[in-house]
């Protein structure tokens, strides 16, 4: 498995979550980007860059499908889906 696929696999969930899609469909994104999340934030510990092991960890923490977290309306998690999304894409060269 190459590294790109870290950060192409939670771009394309995300695309795909932006459209309604069943629960069983977002239960697969939070499991693709807090997989992804968890191995840029393991890279970038590696390379002791302790901001991004913090927001990447809090993203794993975030989209974490063992103990979910509730943000409670679609729009919100449209807003935080598209800032992890942005942040995945501007960190892709790093880990």
């Amino acid at each position: 498995m190459t590294k790109e696929v870290f950060w192409i696999a939670p771009l394309v969930v995300i695309g795909i979550g932006l459209f309604p899609m069943p629960y069983g469909y977002y239960f697969l994104l939070r499991l693709v980007v807090f997989v992804c999340a968890v191995y840029f934030a393991i890279q970038l510990n590696s390379q002791s860059d302790t901001t991004l092991v913090w927001i990447f960890g809090f993203f794993a923490l975030l989209y974490n499908p063992f103990i979910p977290i509730y943000l409670g309306s679609k729009s919100l998690w449209v807003v935080v889906n598209l800032i992890t999304a942005g942040v995945f894409i501007a960190n892709k060269d790093k880990a």
